[in-house]
């Protein structure tokens, strides 16, 4: 099976040729770059990209759309030395099949890959639990809420500006940073300082959490400041 690598570091793509060879997956002789470094593959040949994920990583992602639009059957994972709910769905989004650590174990990368080609979703086991973590958070938040009739449901409730609010909708959406402030006409640093500020007001650790916390507690979308559009728009 035809097996490319795409990353710039030569450490990650040789670790993986040896933990790779004498298995099905026949690793491509050199790693690629960039969409256009793609070899010309047949269109009924499984494939399978492995992505490696730990530079650039809304970069990673957009290339990963690329290839499944470049190659719709084939399988694309992303390895990195970490990943949270944030990257989590980020990466499906953008359509990968996979999630795997740099620090797994060959058998277990094996076997994985194996599942990746046969149709299943892989992700490390410590996602598994944050994920279940979070839900039991949720359930008993709810149950709280529901004995003491809290009505959380209201942004205003916890201080959210107008501005704030926004992005976190925007975070529900799974939007980076880049793309938040490119929507909302910010620069980047002013959505960060916004972040830090909405985690804080919700009692939340990470983007991810806050991002649960308004798909629980917001649930319809506020429409866009006026103040975002252009002297045009705003007079249209």
């Amino acid at each position: 099976m035809a097996t490319i690598q795409v990353s710039r570091n030569p450490l990650l793509c040789l670790g993986l040729k040896s933990l790779l060879a004498e298995t099905r997956f026949n690793v491509w002789k050199d790693p690629v770059h960039e969409l256009s470094d793609v070899p010309s593959l047949p269109d009924e040949s499984p494939v399978l990209f492995i992505v490696d994920g730990s530079q650039s990583f809304d970069g990673r992602l957009e290339l990963i759309r690329e290839l499944k639009a470049l190659h719709p059957a084939a399988r694309t994972v992303l390895m990195a030395d970490r990943f949270d709910l944030y990257t989590l769905i980020s990466a499906q989004d953008a359509g990968a099949d996979g999630l795997f650590l740099t620090t797994v174990d060959r058998e277990i990368l094996v076997r994985s890959l194996e599942l990746v080609m046969l149709g299943e979703v892989v992700v490390p086991s410590s996602l598994v639990r944050e994920i279940m973590s979070q839900a039991r958070h949720n359930t008993e938040r709810h149950s709280a809420d529901a004995r003491t009739g809290s009505k959380a449901s209201d942004p205003k409730g916890h201080r959210l500006s107008s501005r704030e609010t926004e992005i976190l909708y925007c975070l529900t959406e799974g939007s980076p940073n880049k793309v938040i402030a490119r929507q909302l006409n910010l620069c980047e640093a002013t959505v960060k300082v916004h972040i830090k500020a909405i985690l804080r007001k919700i009692g939340v650790f990470n983007r991810t959490q806050a991002a649960m916390w308004a798909a629980d507690h917001m649930p319809t979308k506020v429409e866009p400041l006026a103040e975002n559009k252009t002297p045009v728009q705003q007079a249209q």
